[in-house]
């Protein structure tokens, strides 16, 4: 494709090819009415995913109030219409998302370009913050730490707006193409301290380089050096946590009540 874009920009336009066609706005209303409870997303992996198989998975995966319909406009990139709206925000609240291990970046409806030109190299992480000091766990701090790395979308904290914890947790817009963050120096009243970083949920990336995607050239860093990225960057989500409390929970609560029955 883009091999045909640097031919396209190449050729001379006649006098025809190049008095541009003007399309009445109200055309589309329809189109854009159908783009309000969609989605459009792409698959970073090297080989070609067939729509069935995706739409299959995700149907399992999301149990959404009817199946969630899939039409593909170019390789492992597919638009995603959903039944309702609730839908639609129950699958865009979810992200991230993976397919068989690949990120599934997923992105608002934009229906005023062509899909060629869409750009599917940001994703939505929790980040956590870690070895702050409690007077830095607060919903102030959270945004100013995120903004460092990333557009900042959601601190989670209390209705204080205070956030103590094991860690601070920002919801934060990433460039996969540049370096993950591995941590922030800070200084509060006057102590520096170092707040490394772990990221929810995050998939394969480069530990020479510490990106997520690479261009098309692939990793440019030198084999060689010392090792800056590693799986440490990997963070439990602490709804999964939850979860397994709840399950141990509830299982010694059952052994109890066998205890009691003997």
């Amino acid at each position: 494709m883009d091999s045909l874009h640097s031919m396209w920009g190449n050729l001379h336009l006649n006098e025809e090819e190049e008095d541009a066609i003007v399309i009445d706005e109200n055309v589309c209303s329809e189109v854009q009415r159908k783009g309000e409870r969609s989605l459009i997303g792409k698959i970073w992996s090297d080989r070609q995913v067939g729509k069935n198989v995706v739409e299959s998975t995700f149907a399992k995966i999301w149990r959404l109030s009817k199946s969630v319909v899939l039409r593909e406009v170019a390789p492992n990139t597919f638009i995603l219409i959903f039944a309702t709206h609730a839908d639609k925000e129950r699958v865009e609240g979810g992200r991230p998302w993976f397919f068989d291990g690949h990120l599934f970046v997923i992105n608002p409806f934009d229906g005023s370009i062509p899909v060629s030109e869409m750009k599917f190299d940001h994703a939505s992480f929790w980040v956590q913050f870690h070895n702050l000091p409690l007077l830095g766990m607060n919903k102030e701090c959270g945004a100013k730490l995120g903004s460092t790395i990333g557009e900042v979308e959601e601190v989670e904290v209390d209705e204080d707006d205070v956030a103590w914890g094991r860690s601070l947790r920002v919801k934060i817009m990433l460039d996969l193409r540049k370096p993950l963050a591995r941590g922030r120096t800070i200084v509060l009243h006057g102590v520096k301290v170092w707040s490394p970083v772990k990221y929810e949920k995050i998939p394969r990336f480069c530990f020479t380089c510490g990106r997520i995607l690479h261009g098309s050239v692939g990793c440019q860093v030198q084999k060689d050096v010392s090792i800056q990225f590693g799986s440490w960057l990997h963070a439990e989500s602490p709804l999964k946590k939850r979860w397994e409390i709840k399950k141990e929970l509830s299982t010694d609560k059952g052994s109890s009540s066998e205890a009691g029955m003997e």
